[in-house]
C-alpha cells in the first residue's frame, strides 16, 4: 500500500511540476479538507413495495479541495471518499469515491493549450431497476473517465484563424459494461478580422470510438465549409457545403447525409440575422434551410436553425434572457450520440448509434434573502438502424427548488423532483416508472468551519414508498 501511495504522490508531484514550473512567478495555491459524519433513518431500506424494513444507515466521509492558479494554468482537484454502514445488512456496506480533477496549461505565446480532465461518478447500474443514484437506497455502479486534449490556435496579423485540437480518452464502468476508449480531430479554418471584404470557413471534425468488450470500432465525421461575402447593406450571400456520417454496426460503410447550396444572410443589427439557403442534397431531396439569430443586448440571444440530415428534419433552437433578479434558458437540441451508460437497459445493443432529442428549460429567480429554481427536462433516444424497442427510450422530468436565508447563519431548503422513464425491456416489455421526491431541509452554519443540517424527505415511485429523516454534521479544514 506505502508504495501505490507513493507512486500516486510521484505522479501528482510531477503533473504540478510540469504545469506549474516557473521560477518567474509564484503560483496561488489554496487547498482545504472536509469530513463529515451523517446518520440516516428509513422506513423503507430495502425500498421494497412490500413488507417494508426500517432501518438506519451512517455515512463517514472525507475530502479535498485544491486549486492552483499561475504561469499560465490552472489546476482543480476535488476527490471525496464515503463509507456507508447498514444497521440491517452489513453486506450493504459500501466504500464510494467521487472524483472531479482538471488541468490546464497554456505554452508558446499562449498558442498551444494542454487540457486534462478525469472524473470518477456513481450511476444507476440499470433505470429499468432502480433510477436513484444516491449511496444509501440506490444501485449504482462507479464510472470512471481520463480525457486529455492539445488545442493549438493561431491568428497571423489577424488574416486568418487557425483552431486544431487532439483529443484522447478513456471510460471505464465498474461492471465493464460499455468501457471504450476513443480518439479525435478537429481542425477549423476561417477568415480573420482583418479581412473586410469576404469570408470563408472550413470546419472538419473527425471521431473514432474503440470498444473495450468487443473488436468493433466506429467512427464518425462532418465537414463544413462557407465561402461568402461580408455584409453589404446587411445582405451577406455565400455558398455552403456539408457531410457528415456516422459508421454503421455491422462496419459496412455510413450513415451519411451531404449537401450543398447557396444561401443569404440578412444583418438588421450587427449580432443579428435572418438567413436562407437551399441545398442540393447528395443522397435524398433537395430542401430550403433556414436560422436566425436574435442578439439585441448581452442579456438576451436566440438562436434557431433548421436543416435536413439522413435521419430526417433536425432541429436546433436555444433561448437565454436575463433581467436583473430573473434568468431564463431554453435550449432543444437533436443530436447522433454514442452508447451513454447513464441509460442503460439491459438487452439493449451498446455499439449502435443513436438519436437524442433532447429539451431543456430553466429558470431562477434571485431575491435578497430567497432564490427560487425552476427545471425541467426531456429526452428521447432512438436506434440509428435497428427498429429495436428495447432501444427506444423517453425520459421526462422536472424539478423546483427554494431557498430562504433565515438569517446569516440559518438557511431553509425545499425541493420536489418529479421524473418518468418510459422504456422496454426483455422481460417486462412495454414499462413507464416514474420517482416523485420531497424534501425540506435546515442548514445552520455553526461556525467558520462547522455546520450541521437536519432534512426530511418523502418519496414514492412505481415501485416503492419511502420516509427518510437525516442528520449532518460537517467540518471544513
Amino acid at each position: 500500500m506505502a508504495n501505490i501511495l507513493s507512486n500516486k504522490n510521484k505522479i501528482l508531484l510531477t503533473i504540478v511540476a510540469a504545469l506549474f514550473a516557473n521560477n518567474s512567478t509564484a503560483a496561488e495555491v489554496k487547498v482545504n479538507a472536509r469530513a463529515s459524519t451523517e446518520l440516516t433513518y428509513s422506513d423503507n431500506i430495502n425500498l421494497s413495495s412490500t413488507g417494508e424494513k426500517h432501518g438506519i444507515v451512517s455515512t463517514w466521509s472525507a475530502g479535498t479541495t485544491s486549486d492552483i492558479n499561475g504561469n499560465n494554468g490552472k489546476l482543480s482537484f476535488d476527490y471525496d471518499v464515503y463509507q456507508t454502514i447498514h444497521s440491517v445488512d452489513s453486506d450493504k456496506n459500501e466504500l464510494f469515491n467521487e472524483l472531479s480533477f482538471f488541468g490546464t496549461k497554456k505554452f508558446h505565446r499562449n498558442n498551444l493549450t494542454l487540457n486534462a480532465n478525469a472524473s470518477v461518478t456513481n450511476t444507476a447500474r440499470s433505470v429499468e431497476d432502480n433510477a436513484n443514484t444516491d449511496f444509501i437506497s440506490g444501485d449504482t455502479i462507479e464510472n470512471r473517465t481520463i480525457d486529455a486534449q492539445a488545442i493549438y490556435r493561431s491568428n497571423p496579423r489577424g488574416y486568418f484563424d487557425f483552431y486544431g485540437s487532439l483529443d484522447g480518452s478513456t471510460t471505464s464502468n465498474e461492471d465493464d459494461v460499455g468501457d471504450f476508449y476513443s480518439v479525435g480531430a478537429t481542425t477549423v479554418f476561417k477568415n480573420g478580422s482583418a479581412v473586410k471584404d469576404y469570408f470563408w470557413l472550413m470546419d472538419y471534425r473527425y471521431n473514432r470510438n474503440i470498444s473495450n468488450n468487443t473488436d468493433n470500432e466506429y467512427y464518425d465525421f462532418n465537414l463544413q465549409q462557407e465561402l461568402g461575402l461580408q455584409p453589404v447593406k446587411g445582405f451577406s450571400p455565400f455558398i455552403r457545403v456539408y457531410y457528415e456520417g456516422y459508421s454503421r454496426k455491422d462496419g459496412n460503410g455510413v450513415n451519411d447525409s451531404g449537401s450543398w447550396g447557396p444561401a443569404a444572410r440578412y444583418y438588421w443589427h450587427k449580432r443579428s440575422y435572418i438567413e436562407l439557403s437551399y441545398d442540393f442534397s447528395f443522397r435524398d431531396k433537395d430542401f430550403w434551410r433556414g436560422a436566425f439569430r436574435i442578439n439585441p443586448t448581452p442579456r438576451t440571444l436566440v438562436e434557431f436553425d433548421y436543416t435536413r440530415r439522413f435521419f430526417g428534419d433536425a432541429y436546433d433552437f436555444s433561448l437565454t434572457h436575463q433581467i436583473k433578479k430573473v434568468k431564463n434558458s431554453i435550449k432543444y437540441t437533436e443530436e447522433v450520440t454514442a452508447f451513454d451508460r447513464t441509460f442503460f437497459i439491459e438487452g439493449e445493443d451498446i455499439e449502435e448509434y443513436q438519436l437524442s432529442k433532447k429539451l431543456s428549460v430553466d429558470s431562477t429567480v434571485s431575491l435578497k434573502r430567497s432564490s427560487i429554481t425552476l427545471e425541467v427536462h426531456t429526452l428521447e433516444r432512438t436506434p440509428l438502424e435497428d427498429n429495436d424497442e428495447i432501444g427506444r427510450r423517453k425520459f421526462y422530468g422536472g424539478t423546483i427548488s427554494a431557498s430562504h436565508r433565515l438569517s446569516s447563519k440559518s438557511t431553509l431548503n425545499g425541493s420536489y423532483q418529479y421524473d418518468k422513464n418510459v422504456f422496454n425491456t426483455e422481460e417486462r416489455g412495454h414499462d413507464v416508472d416514474y420517482y416523485r421526491t420531497y424534501d425540506i431541509s435546515l442548514v445552520n452554519q455553526f461556525s467558520e468551519s462547522i455546520s450541521w443540517d437536519v432534512s426530511f424527505r418523502h418519496s414514492n415511485s412505481s415501485g416503492y414508498d419511502e420516509n427518510r429523516a437525516n442528520m449532518k454534521l460537517s467540518v471544513v479544514y
